[in-house]
C-alpha cells in the first residue's frame, strides 16, 4: 500500500469537505431554497459525472501533458465556472428577488448535477493530476482508476451531504431575509475567493 499517496488524498478528501467549491455551495443554496432531501438526486448525479471523470481521465492518462494547451483550457474553464456561479449567488444575495427565493432558483436534478461535473474545468485538472501521480501506485489500470476514484468519490459525497446540512440550517431561518441575504452574500463571497486564489496559483 503507497502510505504517502493514500495520505495525499485523504488530505485532499479532508479538503473537499471543508472547502467551498461549485459543488459543495451549489448544494448548500439548493438545500436552503428547496431542503437538504432535494439534494439527493443533485447528489446522485454529480457523484456519477465525478466517477466518469475519473474514468475517462484514468484511461487518457498517458496523453495528458500536465503543463500543455488542454490544462490551459481547462484552467480557464474551470475558473470562469467558478467565478459565474460566485457572481450568480452574489447577485441573488444583493437582490431584493432573494425575498422570493423560491421561485428564483430552480429545483435542480440528476442530470443537472451529472453536467455541472463536466463544464467545470478545474475538476477535470485535478483528476489527470491525481490520475498522472497516484495512479501507478494504485496498481495501474482499472485496479487504480477504481481506488483512486473510491477514495475522491466518497470525500466528496460526505462534502456535499455536510453542506447540504448547512443550507437546511440556513433554511429554517427563512422567515428572516436579512439572514438569507447575508448567507447567500457570504456562500457566493467564499467562492469567489476560492476561485481567485485557484485561478492565481494557476498563473
Amino acid at each position: 500500500m503507497p502510505w504517502d499517496s493514500l495520505a495525499y488524498l485523504l488530505a485532499l478528501l479532508l479538503a473537499g469537505l471543508i472547502t467551498p467549491g461549485p459543488n459543495n455551495i451549489t448544494c448548500t443554496i439548493h438545500a436552503v431554497v428547496h431542503g437538504k432531501k432535494s439534494n439527493l438526486p443533485l447528489i446522485a448525479g454529480m457523484a456519477l459525472g465525478f466517477i466518469s471523470i475519473h474514468f475517462i481521465c484514468g484511461m487518457a492518462v498517458d496523453s495528458f501533458d500536465e503543463e500543455g494547451t488542454v490544462r490551459t483550457v481547462m484552467d480557464i474553464v474551470g475558473s470562469l465556472f467558478m467565478f459565474l456561479i460566485a457572481f450568480g449567488i452574489l447577485y441573488l444575495g444583493r437582490s431584493e428577488k432573494i425575498q422570493n427565493f423560491p421561485e428564483v432558483v430552480p429545483k435542480l436534478g440528476f442530470k443537472v448535477g451529472v453536467l455541472m461535473q463536466y463544464v467545470n474545468g478545474k475538476e477535470w485538472a485535478m483528476v489527470f493530476m491525481l490520475m498522472t501521480k497516484f495512479l501507478d501506485d494504485f496498481g495501474g489500470g482499472v485496479r487504480g482508476i477504481l481506488t483512486i476514484t473510491t477514495i475522491t468519490t466518497t470525500g466528496g459525497i460526505l462534502a456535499m451531504l455536510v453542506w447540504s446540512n448547512l443550507g437546511e440550517k440556513i433554511k429554517s431561518k427563512t422567515d428572516e431575509p436579512k439572514f438569507i441575504k447575508k448567507a447567500f452574500t457570504v456562500l457566493g463571497s467564499l467562492l469567489f475567493v476560492l476561485a481567485t486564489v485557484i485561478t492565481m496559483r494557476g498563473l
